[in-house]
């Protein structure tokens, strides 16, 4: 396959991670990133286009800088800075790669295959620090892949969680697992329709190649953005894209870190707590209360572009990413989650009330059983003749029979015979 010059091409890569909670006091989340990272500055992109009530009660995008360096991929050699930002109200970290070519003519169709394996070189020893690597995903992995001490940016991630860890407002779990998606940055020359689409679907001009992404592409100030949800292009005139496109990653990184939460709680692992009697998995309610308000608070934050922004032409670009992204249909996948928690919760006081009644039954047997047990005496006293006792007795035995005996079980069976054809 051909290789395609790509000097005026820039990729944006932004890394969604889980900080583990949200973060409400600003000032000390800028100091724990200062003390670590030197330099944090408030995300001023866009400010004037965002709604000034939404700003009032919402932390604001920190941002630093976290390295910079060369690398080799697809076969020609690129510089990259890397910036870590932080969206507190959502409890998401990114790590944004921005790439530019150094030298060398690139294959940029196989740069998402090169992407993968450079950014795993960091990604696996940071699951293992987090003891995120399961059996079932080690069992996957190629021998002599995770060797070796490469985290360049997962350590950064890591160390904000401690450092914050004092001011979090956690969730009931930390999902380990990152996502990326990629942004390609071009004048609309180095970018013609058949390069656009094999940019979108990340794959060669050889393939059959859908539509979908190009049929309406979008305009935004002398830009036309594209997205296939995975991956975006931003091309234009070398002016427009020098003043705008930052402002298309900036709305790409708020939609995708929406996306990220829904991720997290959508993979989140069993929220219901450790293995309970009798091979039903039910959780304490103090359980399922935290994960059912953490999960509404959470999803609150979604699918509300409107309430965040004023700008009808930011906003009309935002509602467009959000919709190649699918965040809605992803919000509704957590939803269902909810939901489950919902009917949980409801399994679980349905299971606590039953345990309580069966008590109540048990103290009453007991009580009762030490009534009759005292009565037979007395008639005997009285003159009763051991038929007449048994007489008296036994049907008090039957009454106590019905409290102390619990017939859930045959009632059940019995029900479900009579429900047979």
């Amino acid at each position: 396959m051909e290789a395609h010059r790509t000097a005026e091409l820039k990729v944006f890569v932004p890394v969604k991670y889980d900080l583990g909670g949200t973060i409400f006091d600003t000032r000390r989340l800028m100091q724990a990133v200062e003390a670590r990272h030197g330099t944090v500055s408030v995300d001023m992109t866009m400010l004037r286009s965002w709604n000034l009530s939404y700003l009032a009660g919402h932390s604001p995008v920190l941002s630093c800088a976290l390295s910079e360096g060369e690398t080799v991929l697809a076969g020609a050699k690129w510089s990259f800075d890397c910036r870590m930002r932080v969206y507190p109200w959502l409890g998401v970290v990114s790590v944004d790669y921005t790439f530019t070519l150094v030298e060398g003519v690139a294959d940029i169709e196989h740069f998402y295959d090169d992407l993968v394996d450079w950014k795993n070189r960091d990604y696996l020893p940071y699951l293992e620090r987090c003891h995120a690597l399961s059996d079932n995903l080690s069992l996957r992995i190629p021998p002599g892949l995770r060797a070796g001490d490469s985290e360049a940016h997962g350590s950064a991630v890591r160390a904000l969680r401690s450092a914050t860890a004092g001011i979090i407002e956690p969730r009931p779990f930390l999902y380990a697992f990152h996502d990326f998606r990629l942004c390609f940055i071009g004048d609309s020359d180095s970018l013609p329709d058949e390069r656009v689409r094999q940019l979108l679907w990340l794959s060669d001009g050889e393939s059959a190649l859908p539509e979908d992404g190009l049929t309406h592409p979008l305009g935004f100030r002398g830009l036309e953005v594209a997205s296939s949800g995975w991956s975006t292009v931003v091309r234009g005139e070398p002016g427009a894209v020098a003043a705008e496109a930052e402002t298309v990653t900036t709305l790409l990184n708020l939609v995708h870190a929406q996306w990220y939460v829904c991720q997290l709680w959508i993979n989140a692992h069993d929220l219901r707590g450790q293995q309970g009697g009798a091979g039903s998995r039910l959780a304490g309610a103090h359980v399922l209360a935290a994960n059912q308000t953490a999960l509404v608070q959470d999803l609150s934050e979604i699918d509300n572009l409107d309430v965040m922004l004023k700008d009808p032409v930011l906003l009309r670009v935002a509602e467009y990413l959000e919709t190649n992204l699918k965040v809605r249909r992803h919000k509704e996948t957590a939803m269902s989650l909810l939901h489950a928690l919902e009917n949980h919760s409801r399994q679980l006081a349905d299971h606590n009330n039953e345990t309580e009644l069966r008590r109540v039954q048990v103290l009453f047997a007991i009580s009762a059983a030490a009534g009759i047990a005292s009565l037979v005496p007395s008639l005997t006293d009285v003159g009763f003749t051991l038929l007449h006792v048994a007489a008296t007795v036994i049907p008090l035995l039957g009454f106590w029979a019905l409290f102390a005996v619990d017939f859930t079980g045959v009632r059940r069976r019995f029900g479900r015979r009579r429900r047979r054809p």
